[in-house]
């Protein structure tokens, strides 16, 4: 979906890139200058994506926000999202192991 913003100079600008719709904005707020920081490495990394990985930090900081509302510490919160980090790192590989297994069996059983 195409969306229109206009820039400062008071022209028009189509596009449905996420990351070029953050380029054209200005943010005083580091949390916001942050997240356009992770549009531009995801588009310069991948080349697709920047919209939903504005999203997915959207989300975190959203959840961060409500145990900074408890008067829980950034810090433990930094270290929940690392140990969570862990732990899909983990599950992926475990995903990544099962998936190799029948392969190697079938080398196995031909004799290859």
């Amino acid at each position: 979906m195409l969306k229109m913003l206009m820039d400062p100079m008071g022209g028009v600008v189509m596009t449905n890139d996420g990351n070029a719709i953050l380029r054209e904005i200005t943010v005083q707020h580091p949390a916001a200058k942050h997240m356009i920081e992770i549009a531009r490495t995801q588009d310069e990394e991948v080349g697709d994506g920047t919209s939903s990985v504005v999203i997915l930090a959207g989300e975190m900081l959203a959840v961060a926000e409500q145990y900074l509302e408890q008067n829980m510490h950034p810090l433990i919160i930094i270290q929940g999202y690392r140990q969570a980090l862990d732990h899909a790192l983990e599950a992926l590989k475990d995903t990544l192991r099962s998936r190799e297994e029948p392969s190697k069996r079938a080398v196995c059983w031909t004799g290859s």
